[in-house]
């Protein structure tokens, strides 16, 4: 799989602000974990910080921070965390606010792999 020498995706839209929506979300085993429905963006410099990813039909999305991934040359992005531990990860609210102690649960939960 070709990668990009990029620390995160770098497809952009108007005004340099990476799309995110509707690309594949991977584990560097190759395995999907499903789909991006959102991102949201960090509150002080409005930098994308973590992705809401659909893992599919019937499925709740989950949190998945953008940190330490990267972006193929297809567009995909790949991220650090293998399936199971995304499928273990805090669920994402329907309206996909990231309330503080949802932030501190996605924190922890990541921290620890």
């Amino acid at each position: 799989m070709s990668t990009s020498d990029s620390t995160t995706p770098d497809s952009t839209t108007a005004g340099n602000v990476p799309s995110f929506t509707g690309r594949l979300v991977i584990d560097e085993h190759g395995d999907t974990l499903g789909s991006v429905d959102d991102v949201l963006f960090d509150p002080h410099d409005e930098t994308p910080e973590y992705l809401v990813v659909n893992p599919g039909l019937l499925r709740r999305s989950h949190y998945l921070p953008l940190d330490g991934s990267y972006e193929t040359f297809e567009g995909d992005i790949v991220v650090p965390w293998d399936q199971h531990w995304f499928k273990l990860s805090p669920t994402a609210a329907r309206d996909h606010v990231l309330t503080p102690d949802d932030r501190r649960a996605v924190e922890a939960h990541y921290a620890h792999h």
